[in-house]
């Protein structure tokens, strides 16, 4: 049975700010590369050798794929896309803002942002579901994907009836969710979710 390594970008300087992110940008900050330094050990140090590598096409995920790119012997001959389908959900009008004038949690904001802009849920969960079980199903074998936190967390939320380990955790800057793949159900079951380092308060959205 295949494996899917999700993982979660560096923290950025938009999560230092409190700016909400989704589909705008922001670069990783001195602690988001060490974070991306210390994710790519723990890969390492599993032996975690994908068939492939895929990431969100935002600045902040493909920086993080980078690091762990360089730090890990061999992934540089690795398939390797950018994946609309991982870019974090959309916050429409308050993109770029401050997190103060949020209206709703970033993690989980349902559908209270359509009117303003923001993605469905359905339409998320669809995407990010589609993007994850087609990459499993092309690479036929373990793969590596970065994106973002709120898009993660609603992946969580859809397979946490499968899981096999507990749910209720913080998704902390560069986390690693760790799902097996069943091809003939198109099943993820999540047996481990690794916090490469504690969550704050400043890691509030992807």
């Amino acid at each position: 049975m295949s494996k899917l390594y999700l993982m979660r970008h560096g923290q950025t300087e938009f999560n230092v700010r409190q700016l909400v992110q989704g589909h705008c940008d922001s670069p990783l900050t001195e602690l988001g590369v060490e974070q991306a330094h210390r994710a790519a050990s723990w890969l390492r140090s599993r032996g975690v050798m994908p068939a492939r590598l895929a990431s969100s096409p935002l600045g902040r995920a493909k920086a993080t794929l980078d690091i762990v790119i360089a730090d890990n012997p061999g992934f540089d001959t690795l398939p390797r896309t950018d994946e609309p389908g991982l870019i974090e959900r959309c916050y429409g009008d308050y993109e770029g803002k401050p997190m103060r004038d949020f209206p709703v949690s970033p993690w989980e904001p349902g559908d209270a942002l359509v009117e303003r802009g923001g993605d469905s849920e359905a339409s998320a969960r669809a995407r990010v579901v589609g993007c994850l079980t087609g990459l499993m199903d092309e690479a036929a074998g373990d793969v590596l994907a970065i994106a973002h936190g709120s898009i993660i967390t609603l992946f969580k939320s859809t397979m946490a009836h499968l899981a096999r380990c507990e749910q209720n955790v913080k998704l902390s800057n560069c986390c690693i969710l760790v799902y097996e793949f069943d091809p003939a159900s198109q099943a993820f079951s999540n047996t481990e979710i690794v916090n490469v380092t504690e969550p704050t308060a400043l890691e509030t959205l992807g």
